[in-house]
């Protein structure tokens, strides 16, 4: 896939939170509905995460240099811990302000303007979680698929808003504000889930086995290399980089084998993508 491609998504989710905050915002105070002014407001913080998304990433891709030799990958890593703790935070205060309004039964009955903005937003906003996870899976981006994750937690929340707008229309006042409680629980939830996906790449947790599998298939079917031991693959960011001992004939050259090891890495950084770089330690077969 093209790398560009995670600008394009980028910009657009930044430009659909946009205009969907203000539009949600006007339905809120125009159709006198807190839930919707909650999911207003979790909008609002999907734009911050997808703003804080796209400088990551465009820092992500500056080379290593002498104080951060393998890159700057893990910058998207720290970008989607703030894409998290933007959640949390945006949880908290729904909570806070749903519980608060049932306290006190500051009730209001919803108009439809509302109801229409919470299914507009249930609609963009599950083809934006779709569209922005397939490219952030593609690229192996942290950032972008905690992006992906932020857009789900909002159609999540637009589900609640639904529910409760419709319920406090026909007459049940109070599942407006229940409704912002329900949505908080899924905002939470979805900064838990990023905070743990992104613990593994802090804890240099192993890839999937299909992708273990498939590069020590690839190393071990190269041409001179009688086969491989001791694979370590090392998360940054979105790529990896790989460190792996190759058997060799032992009565090739020291030459011969470095050459043999020189062609495996080219060959292997060349074909899998998500491969930054390879330490290959020769030994005697």
């Amino acid at each position: 896939m093209d790398l560009g491609n995670d600008f394009v998504c980028t910009r657009i989710g930044l430009f659909s939170n946009a205009t969907l905050t203000v539009f949600k915002f006007l339905a809120g105070v125009l159709g006198h509905s807190q839930a919707m002014l909650a999911d207003s407001i979790h909008s609002l913080s999907d734009g911050f995460a997808t703003v804080i998304t796209y400088i990551a990433i465009k820092w992500a891709k500056k080379p290593g240099d002498e104080k951060h030799p393998y890159g700057h990958g893990n910058i998207e890593v720290i970008a989607s811990w703030m894409v998290a703790v933007i959640l949390l935070l945006t949880g908290g205060f729904l909570a806070y302000s749903a519980v608060h309004s049932i306290i006190h039964k500051h009730y209001a009955r919803p108009s439809g303007i509302a109801l229409f903005a919470a299914i507009v937003s249930i609609l963009l906003k599950e083809v934006l979680y779709r569209y922005t996870i397939y490219v952030g899976r593609s690229l192996n981006s942290p950032a972008l698929k905690a992006n992906a994750y932020d857009h789900r937690s909002d159609a999540f929340s637009s589900v609640g808003s639904f529910i409760g707008i419709g319920g406090a229309m026909l007459g049940w006042k109070f599942l407006d504000p229940v409704a912002g409680i329900v949505i908080s629980f899924f905002v939470v939830k979805m900064g838990v889930d990023i905070v743990v996906e992104n613990n593994r790449i802090i804890m240099d947790a192993m890839p999937s086995e299909d992708v273990i599998d498939g590069i020590k298939n690839f190393i071990e079917k190269f041409p001179g290399i009688k086969g491989q031991s001791d694979m370590r693959i090392h998360p940054v960011g979105r790529e990896y980089i790989i460190d792996v001992s190759v058997f060799v004939d032992r009565s090739l050259t020291v030459a011969e084998g470095h050459r043999i090891a020189t062609s495996l890495k080219e060959t292997v950084t060349k074909n899998h993508e998500m491969v930054r770089d390879m330490i290959i330690h020769v030994e005697p077969y």
